[in-house]
């Protein structure tokens, strides 16, 4: 099926039968994780005589599910994830779909202690996006991992992973940026004592309860997808919470000669 769509004045034509998933599935047996969380699990739910198992002579299957959104899974999350103020996830994303640019970008070593940045660390510096987000669009999709095949198995916990700086954060938010996608577990440090720096600078945070934008983390973008822009779909489970797991899909556009 291939739809038409207005972009910065030109038609683009979007072919919806190629969808480009980038979210990252969580399996029973070999999962993902962060922040020293336990795996997804999953229960056969019995009592009463009753056996949520086909295998084990139920009719249906029938398991509870245990998760941490922000540590199991593909989740996007609202300011409500470091708000007092409860600000659900599922009740600020009205427009599904959006015009989104993916970047790839190699996090940048840091070499010495600057009392934000540990030596060593890898960050996604001010410099490496400068000039570089197109205007009018609303989604950027940041891919900092080339190992896609991996990520599914991939214990993120004490790794130290690349993040965001907090002047790439606030960039990001003054290019009119409303959703912003990484495929690490964070935009923040790892260990950083609680500052959440880039968080609060994409989000304008406490100055605003910024109810318009989203962060969606653990994403996984494959190899052979070129940046480029792209028609960003994000969906998310109706649950209110701060995060919820997402399925951010893309579909490429061509754009009319």
């Amino acid at each position: 099926m291939i739809a038409k769509i207005k972009f910065a004045g030109k038609e683009v034509q979007v072919d919806l039968n190629k969808p480009i998933d980038l979210s990252l599935a969580s399996k029973s047996n070999v999962s993902f994780k962060a922040w020293f969380s336990n795996e997804i699990s999953f229960k056969t739910v019995s009592n009463s005589g009753f056996t949520g198992s086909v295998s084990q002579g139920g009719a249906v299957n029938f398991r509870e599910i245990t998760i941490n959104p922000h540590a199991n899974m593909t989740h996007s999350e609202s300011v409500g994830h470091i708000s007092s103020k409860p600000v659900p996830v599922n009740n600020i994303i009205n427009q599904l779909n959006v015009v989104a640019q993916l970047i790839s970008i190699s996090p940048q070593n840091i070499l010495n202690d600057n009392g934000v940045h540990k030596k060593g660390d890898s960050c996604v510096l001010l410099k490496q996006l400068e000039n570089k987000i197109y205007k009018n669009v609303k989604g950027l999709i940041i891919r900092t991992q080339k190992n896609y095949e991996s990520l599914e198995n991939k214990n993120h916990s004490n790794t130290n992973w690349p993040y965001l700086s907090e002047e790439s954060a606030l960039y990001i938010r003054k290019m009119g940026i409303k959703h912003l996608l990484i495929d690490q577990p964070s935009i923040d440090r790892e260990y950083d004592c609680g500052m959440l720096l880039a968080h609060k600078a994409f989000w304008n945070f406490p100055k605003t309860i910024d109810k318009e934008r989203t962060i969606t983390e653990l994403i996984g973008v494959p190899n052979n997808v070129k940046d480029g822009i792209y028609l960003l779909s994000l969906t998310i489970a109706n649950i209110e919470n701060d995060a919820s797991p997402s399925r951010p899909v893309i579909y490429e556009m061509k754009f009319s000669k």
